[in-house]
């Protein structure tokens, strides 16, 4: 029996040499693959992430493409991850008639193995690729004007140089871009073209020539019209993009509006404005279609009648039909407005129904716009937005919140009825200062190209 015993216990010990190259060999095979399939996955991340710079950075030429995603895809595929040697092998581009640019890319890496090498096999090699679809985007700038940018710190050339660098992002070929800027009233000096694309000399030029308002006692903030230019461009696009946005900046809040008033007897059209603070008069009446704010008295002199003056059913200043945005509006949940009576309504009432109206405007005009399927991104600068402001004693990044229908809404629980699940989501970023425009102005774009893919 011990003979026996030590008969098996020594085939145990010859089938256990046997066997143990090929454990060895099994275990590698299951070490090293595991080891493979992390470099793959981290490729796939630095190709995806590659493809997404090549798609913005391919407005300035295909070259300057390649070299966003060489540089993404290295910072995100560390050198000698797992010992492995990644190469970002080729990156193309494609476009067609519509303006799709598809983004292909390739990459492959070289890993040497630790078990596999009793095998015979001293190295595997994973490989990534992607491809990325660039769509086009027609999309409107809308740029205040008002006084308070160049008052206290002048920060109108910051204004300017991060607005065309925003612009200079997008695709000459086939995006398109309008731009808009507002004060007392509104300006298209780059309208939308009839064709995809845009030229970017033009609209800098249009950019540089901005006028800021330097004196006045109050900042005149008239962003309905603004807006109103802005929707009006996307809506009469001739072939619209997919994706349509309008970028909204601004340094405050709202206190002017335009529209068809009733004054001493006739139909007059202009923009009436209140100041920032609680109470005071209104003034107007002042023309629609232009930065400055000094007065023209052949458009109705520098001050209106309160006593003549009623305000008007609806926004009527470019069409005397139109009945789209309503600025009575008794019902509204933050600023209801009924109509002024000159019998009743003191001129502090005046005060205070002309500013809700003008922050109601750009709300309502902002809430058409996501309902046709427009995004709207709203960018803010310097601290007066977190400041209360007006009769009602608001903040300013409220309503800015409100209009892109930001999720950042929600965090906010006296906000958090405002947010409008059922509507599109867009971007709200507050540039704390004149340093901030910039990587406010990024994030924008970051959102926009990922949502032209």
């Amino acid at each position: 029996m011990k003979r026996k015993i030590m008969r098996f216990r020594g085939l145990v010990a010859v089938l256990s040499i046997l066997v143990l190259p090929v454990l060895f060999i099994f275990a590698g095979m299951a070490i090293d693959t595991s080891r493979a399939y992390i470099v793959k996955a981290k490729m796939l991340s630095a190709v995806d992430a590659a493809g997404l710079a090549a798609a913005r950075a391919v407005a300035n030429g295909e070259s300057e493409g390649r070299a966003a995603a060489r540089k993404y895809f290295t910072a995100n595929m560390p050198t000698g991850f797992y010992d492995a040697t990644a190469t970002l092998d080729s990156v193309t581009f494609t476009s067609d008639t519509a303006g799709n640019i598809e983004v292909d890319l390739d990459a492959s890496a070289t890993m040497p193995t630790t078990f596999l090498k009793l095998a015979g096999i001293s190295e595997l090699n994973p490989l990534a690729e992607a491809a990325t679809i660039r769509r086009p985007v027609d999309l409107a700038l809308v740029i205040d004007n008002s006084s308070s940018l160049f008052l206290g710190t002048d920060v109108t050339q910051d204004v300017i140089d991060r607005s065309k660098d925003f612009v200079g992002k997008f695709n000459e070929q086939f995006d398109r871009i309008a731009l808009v800027n507002y004060a007392a009233g509104a300006q298209v000096p780059i309208s939308l073209n009839t064709t995809r694309g845009y030229n970017r000399t033009n609209v800098n030029t249009a950019i540089n020539g901005f006028t800021f308002s330097t004196g006045g006692e109050y900042h005149y903030t008239n962003a309905s019209e603004g807006f109103y230019l802005a929707l009006e461009q996307l809506r009469n696009a001739s072939t619209p993009a997919n994706l349509q946005v309008i970028v909204f900046f601004t340094d405050g809040a709202p206190n002017t509006f335009a529209s068809r008033f009733r004054v001493a007897g006739s139909d007059r059209v202009g923009a009436i404005r209140t100041s920032d603070g609680s109470s005071g008069t209104p003034n107007g009446l002042w023309r629609i279609n232009q930065m400055a704010t000094v007065v023209s008295n052949a458009n109705h002199g520098s001050n209106i009648d309160d006593e003549l003056m009623s305000l008007p059913q609806y926004y009527t200043a470019h069409d005397s039909t139109a009945t789209e945005f309503n600025v009575l509006n008794p019902l509204h949940p933050n600023r209801p407005v009924t109509q002024y009576d000159p019998d009743s309504d003191s001129a502090a009432d005046l005060f205070v129904k002309v500013n809700r109206v003008s922050r109601n405007l750009v709300e309502d005009m902002a809430e058409a716009a996501r309902i046709a399927d427009i995004y709207v991104f709203t960018l803010g600068l310097g601290s007066a937005l977190t400041d209360t402001s007006g009769p009602d004693a608001e903040k300013g990044e409220d309503l800015l919140l409100r209009m892109a229908n930001s999720p950042k809404l929600l965090d906010d629980n006296t906000l958090k009825d405002d947010y409008k699940s059922n509507q599109l989501n867009g971007v709200y970023c507050h540039a704390v200062d004149e340093d901030a425009l910039g990587p406010c102005f990024d994030e924008m774009l970051d959102v926009i190209i990922r949502l032209t893919m």
